[in-house]
């Protein structure tokens, strides 16, 4: 199933690199990856064993040769032995939508900057990117939110896409392989995602779901993510008053009329 969903991948996205002028060279050495070269710059479908996760990485070019200085543009977790032929196709449509993109830039946009030791964090693009495989139709939402927004807004986006649909999935018995697909990847994604991610998985779609559902999935999760669910469930319901304003100002206004007079 790797190597085929490689070779899925590969092929959507060297298509769309073979359009825009890059010619595709040999395969790299650190792990099963493929490398497509133009004049100035190049672009790199890997694939790492170790970490299941496929990437699209982008870097300068001279004189046709890549100059080693990659930049991740897309990231992708991917488990053979769970994963379908269906997410490696979501891959590679993901990859080759951002070849395709409206400026179609050969290398990357800045990203936020991440803790060095902190590598194998993803953010909360990625972690919604991750549940079109369950939900295909996240893919248009996620379309349509970063046109209108320019990003995905995380909190709202899980509240108002993610959420109903992962309550209307725990809801019907028959679907218990997309329930169970749902509840790894949770687990996955809290475990390897950055606070955002974190957040939204336990105060808004934890503290979301109805206790029914979530004591069906709650099984599901790791180690991690049981913790979580533990500490996020303390925190259900309770309001928060806001912090009172501070009357610092208000006094040294007064004081200084009080000696003008």
């Amino acid at each position: 199933m790797e190597l085929k969903a490689f070779d899925t991948v590969a092929q959507s996205v060297g298509t769309a690199l073979e359009e825009l002028g890059y010619r595709k060279t040999e395969e790299g050495k650190e792990g099963r990856s493929v490398t497509f070269v133009s004049d100035g710059a190049a672009y790199s479908i890997l694939y790492r064993q170790e970490k299941k996760r496929f990437e699209l990485r982008s870097c300068d070019a001279k004189d046709g040769k890549p100059d080693g200085k990659w930049k991740d543009v897309s990231l992708w977790l991917f488990d053979p032995e769970t994963d379908t032929d269906s997410d490696a196709q979501s891959i590679a449509a993901d990859f080759t939508e951002t070849i395709r993109g409206p400026q179609n830039l050969a290398v990357p946009k800045a990203k936020k900057k991440k803790k060095k030791e902190d590598d194998t964090n993803v953010d909360p693009l990625f972690f919604f990117n991750r549940f079109v495989g369950v939900f295909p139709e996240l893919k248009d939402e996620i379309g349509t939110e970063k046109d209108t927004y320019g990003d995905v807004r995380a909190v709202f986006f899980a509240r108002n896409h993610l959420l109903p649909k992962i309550k209307a999935l725990c809801a019907d018995p028959s679907e218990k392989e997309r329930v169970e697909h749902c509840g790894t990847l949770l687990s996955d994604m809290y475990v390897s995602g950055d606070m955002d991610v974190r957040s939204v998985i336990t105060i808004v779609i934890l503290n979301g779901l109805p206790e029914d559902a979530l004591e069906r999935m709650r099984p599901l999760f790791g180690e991690d993510l049981q913790k979580g669910c533990k500490a996020a469930l303390k925190i259900k319901g309770k309001k928060f008053k806001p912090e009172k304003k501070k009357k610092s100002r208000a006094f040294t206004a007064d004081t200084l009329n009080e000696m003008r007079r």
